[in-house]
Parts: structure tokens; sequence; C-alpha cells
């Protein structure tokens, strides 16, 4: 035993008030909802929040108090438009924004996972996003002196993800189905000071074995793992279950006001003491209505 495996509140519990912690997914996919609803139970505050396209779990998260600066290309609810709390908390400034696009956000955690201190591209020139972000400059080339953007690199004191199976010594794999699809979270991971992996299950390290290949961050760079099933939920998780439109559609309209959102609040996370008493109120059957095998996203 690597003494890797701990339960969610023990993980969460390491993230001190104030900290920068990442979040993978991608706006309905895979975002570490069950991570995500425990920094909210354990009441955690002025977190810088980093992610490269985010949804429900920095809407969340700013609703509940626990942001200070929020860094990500995008915070919205799919479908059903943008997130209600984070435009709030935009507008009245009690937030910190700092504007990204996809690849620019992307490109801090390159840089953070390969150890350099910036990446470049020229994504951003002629834009304003720079000149909302510090960690966005303009560098230029020492081989043509042409002008690039530079995005310093994202090493968070904690990441956080969510992926389908790991062993006990902490290898996480995702399932072959949209393997393709999941590079931010190697990034995001491997950025990451101190990395938090929740998984839908525990393997044995024979079964890790029988595909290497789908291993995205080997036990070095993993610090925690959280087993976890329908960690993601209400997302999607690849392969394993499609997102819950109507428990998401339930979310966004309790968070049309302060009001309905603290109501949203004291039933679903301050009202369950943990995950596996939060997917008892989900329910089983709603569990059973999201489950595929066919790799819906």
């Amino acid at each position: 035993m690597s003494g890797k495996i701990v339960s969610l509140r023990e993980a969460i519990s390491t993230i001190a008030d104030g900290e920068t912690v990442a979040l993978g997914g991608h706006t309905l996919r895979r975002h570490p909802m069950a991570a995500v609803v425990e920094i909210v139970r354990q009441r955690k505050r002025d977190l810088h929040l980093l992610g490269w396209n985010s949804g429900i779990d920095v809407d969340l998260l700013v609703g509940a108090g626990c942001a200070r600066i929020v860094e990500t290309s995008y915070v919205g609810i799919s479908g059903f438009g943008l997130a209600r709390n984070y435009r709030r908390a935009a507008e009245t400034g009690t937030i910190e924004i700092r504007e990204h696009s996809e690849i620019s956000a992307l490109d801090m955690f390159r840089a953070g996972s390969m150890g350099v201190p910036f990446m470049v591209s020229s994504v951003l020139m002629g834009t304003d996003v720079p000149a909302t972000n510090p960690r966005i400059s303009t560098v230029a080339s020492p081989f043509s002196n042409q002008e690039y953007t530079a995005v310093a690199a994202a090493q968070p004191d904690v990441a956080i993800i969510h992926a389908h199976s790991a062993d006990l010594h902490g290898n996480v794999q995702l399932d072959a189905a949209h393997w393709p699809d999941n590079d931010a979270d190697i990034f995001i991971g491997w950025a990451g000071q101190r990395t938090i992996v929740t998984v839908e299950q525990l393997v044995s390290d024979e079964q890790i074995r029988l595909s290497p290949e789908r291993t995205i961050l080997p036990r070095d760079a993993v610090t925690y793992v959280v087993e976890a099933p329908y960690g993601a939920f209400p997302c999607s998780c690849d392969s394993r279950y499609t997102y819950d439109l109507a428990w998401i559609g339930d979310y966004y309209d309790a968070s049309a006001t302060p009001e309905s959102f603290a109501e949203f609040l004291a039933t679903w996370i301050f009202g369950t003491p943990d995950h596996e008493s939060f997917l008892e109120l989900v329910g089983l059957e709603r569990l059973l209505g999201v489950a595929t095998r066919g790799g819906v996203l």
C-alpha cells in the first residue's frame, strides 16, 4: 500500500484557504464534481481557481463563496446559458476575473506540465485579453524579432481531475473511448504541485499493466487517489455515464438568485455529509438512467 488511497474528506482537507486549485474537465464533461462538492462542504475560502473550459464546477464554487480569483476561458452551463453565480460575482466585483482564450488556458497548463516558464503563441495578438491577465505578456522571437504572446506556466498548489480507474500505487487511467479528447487533464494533472485524482473505480496493478497505453498519470505524478463512483455527476464521464440535463437544469434554476441558491446548497451540499449520501439523495434510478455503454458524452 502506497498511502495514496484516501477518503474524499481527507484529500480535500489538505487544501488550504487561499491556495491555487486547478480543475479538470470540459464544459459538461468529467469535471471532478465530487471533489468540488466536498470543497464547498469544507467551506474553503479565497481559492484561485484555474480551468481551461469551465462550467458547473466553477459556478458552484463561486456561488458558495469559495473563490477569490477565477482564471479560465469560459464559465457556462452549456445550452442553459451563462453561469449565473459566476456572472453575478463578476458584475459585482466579488471575484477577480483573469481572462483566457482556450488556447492560452491550455498553454499555461502545458508549460506547467513541461516545467518551462512560459509558452508562446500568436493567438492573442491584437486582442485585449492580455490586459486582463497578469499571466499573459508579449515576447520577441530571438530568431526573427517578431512579437508573440507569452503565457506564464501554471503550477497550481493543487490539481484535481476525475478519471476512470487507478491502482493502489496511484497509476491513473482513462477508458479507451474518447481517450484523445482528454489531453487537457493530462497537462493539468502533471502541472499540479499536488495532484488529487478521483476515479470511478480502483483496480489491480495487474489490470493497469494490461493496457499501459491508457495510463495518463503515473504514480510519481499523483499525490492522492479517491475512489468516487459517479464522481463527475451531474457531468458526464466518457463511456461510463452521460450528463443529467434535468438535474443541471434544476441547478441552473436554483442559481437564479442568491436566496434560491442558498436553499440548493442547504439541501444538496450541506445536507449531505459525504459523497455517498449525495448519491443516495440523487437516487439509484436516476444514476442508472444516465449510465451508458455506448461512450455517450
